[in-house]
Order: structure tokens, then C-alpha cells, then sequence
């Protein structure tokens, strides 16, 4: 595998990309964990430019709770829940240990390896007992996993935290 291995990823905020109507437009919305403490706050998406699909959610941290410091790191859409009703998002099970041991987002260093190695910080331990281990980045395969699930992402649009 090539570190440099193209993901065919481009930010949504100097993209022609349009959200569809419909969906909430989610820049500037905060961050939050479940229980509502301040994570950061959405400042661009990540698409993939040959499917149009959302992969990852870009969160400033610098404005945390949890005193990063000043950090921005990319998510996938999928761990995330929308809650339209504040206009918030809900990062209802990472740690703190997960955000600084994730990679710092900077748009020339997104390759399939920052892929990996942010899919590796935030695996679960049933999805870590499901996959024993990434061993090679195939693209066509690497988005079918539930971390990019945007369903999962919108299903919650108003429910409880």
C-alpha cells in the first residue's frame, strides 16, 4: 500500500458540490458528546468526488472542552448523529484518549493512510473482534463499513442524545 494512494476525497466548502435539499446545511453547527459537553464545531465535509458521498465530517477542536488545544481532525459521517432541533451534532462514544491519538486533519496529508489510521483510533471492540485488522486499503471495499453509514447519521435527526 502507498501512503500517497489517492481517495479521490475533496472539501465540500471549495467544491461545486451541492447538499441535497432537504438536508440541513451543517457548517458551523457544535460538536457535542452525549452527555453535552463541547467537542468542537463542524468546519467542512469531506466528499468523495466519484461517488458525490460525504465520508467524513471535519471538527475544530480548538473550542473543546477538553482541552486539546487548537486541532481539527476528520470524522466519519457515520459515528456521528444529527440533531436538527439544535443544530448539533452528537459524537455519542469516543473518548478523549480517541481525539488525541487521532491523526491532525490537514488536506494535503489525507491519504489512505490518514484513512486508516483514524478507522483504526476510533474502531469499536466488537468491530476490532469483527476485523482482526486492516491489512490493505482497497476503496472499494473500505467505505462499506458502518463508520460511513450516512443513514446512520440522519436517522436520529431529532432524537434524545
Amino acid at each position: 500500500m502507498k501512503d500517497q494512494q489517492s481517495t479521490h476525497l475533496s472539501p465540500l466548502a471549495h467544491s461545486d458540490y451541492q447538499i441535497i435539499e432537504g438536508e440541513p446545511n451543517i457548517f458551523g453547527w457544535n460538536v457535542k458528546s452525549e452527555n453535552g459537553a463541547s467537542i468542537g464545531k463542524i468546519v467542512d465535509l469531506l466528499f468523495d468526488t466519484q461517488s458525490n458521498a460525504v465520508r467524513y465530517l471535519i471538527i475544530d477542536l480548538s473550542e473543546s472542552d477538553m482541552g486539546i488545544g487548537d486541532k481539527k481532525v476528520m470524522l466519519p459521517i457515520g459515528i456521528a448523529h444529527l440533531h436538527t432541533e439544535n443544530d448539533e451534532v452528537i459524537l455519542p462514544s469516543l473518548h478523549l484518549d480517541q481525539f488525541r491519538a487521532l491523526p491532525p486533519y490537514q488536506l494535503d496529508q489525507v491519504n489512505a493512510n490518514t484513512e486508516m489510521q483514524v478507522r483504526l483510533v476510533i474502531g469499536s471492540p466488537a468491530a476490532l473482534r469483527i476485523e482482526d485488522s486492516i491489512v490493505e486499503y482497497d476503496v472499494r471495499k473500505f467505505y462499506h463499513h458502518h463508520h460511513f453509514d450516512r443513514g446512520r447519521f440522519y436517522a436520529r435527526g431529532n432524537g434524545d442524545r
